[in-house]
């Protein structure tokens, strides 16, 4: 068993606020760079098929926004339990929720995306459950890899603003993180399919597509 495991538990299980929401709005959410804009690239016809959109987890709405300039006929809606980030902005809507308990209807969304938050989630399987609940062609789970190699993590904390952040990151961030065996055993129990499992060849994360 990883140290990892014995922690995962206990670290990073609540929505940001006050203090770390500021700090990850600021100092650490730029450190995924271009991520964004790669992923809605790479999903681009599941995309232009869709009309309805669910980020759980949304955060800052970095990626809504872009993909909301992407994509102006997608509704799209934010999930995010955070008082902070719970804001809506051109293009999307936010509602204040946790993923266990998420206020839709059944298959009220088309596609559905948790990026670099179904580890903050204090319950992933009740999550994943709503999400199945909710979408109805599929979602697609992007989180940490504590499988990255040295290139992929430095890609990251090179564009982070804090130097004690990025001496962090590694021990402290990336090697806490759930592994995609992991995520996708808890999501086949929820329901889903792991339709595919893709290493991103820049950033250290992982993208689980789900359906």
């Amino acid at each position: 068993m990883r140290v990892a495991d014995l922690v995962d538990p206990w670290l990073y299980r609540h929505p940001f606020e006050g203090r770390s929401a500021h700090r990850y709005e600021e100092i650490e959410r730029c450190g995924f760079g271009d991520l964004d804009d790669r992923l809605i690239a790479a999903w681009r016809d599941e995309l232009a098929a869709a009309r309805r959109f669910l980020d759980v987890g949304s955060g800052p709405a970095t990626f809504a926004r872009r993909l909301a300039a992407a994509h102006p006929h997608l509704a799209i809606c934010g999930a995010e339990p955070s008082r902070d980030f719970a804001r809506p902005g051109a293009g999307w809507a936010v509602v204040r929720a946790a993923g266990e308990q998420l206020p839709f209807i059944d298959g009220a969304f088309d596609r559905g995306l948790c990026l670099s938050s179904i580890r903050h989630v204090a319950n992933r399987a009740a999550t994943l459950a709503e999400m199945r609940r909710v979408v109805r062609a599929g979602i697609w789970i992007v989180e940490l890899d504590p499988d990255a190699d040295s290139d992929r993590r430095h890609n990251h904390t090179r564009a982070m603003r804090s130097r004690m952040l990025r001496l962090a990151f590694g021990p402290l961030v990336l090697a806490t993180a759930p592994t995609a065996d992991d995520i996708g055993a808890v999501a086949e129990r929820a329901g889903w399919r792991v339709a595919s499992v893709r290493r991103d060849p820049i950033q250290p994360v992982y993208v689980l597509a789900l359906v």
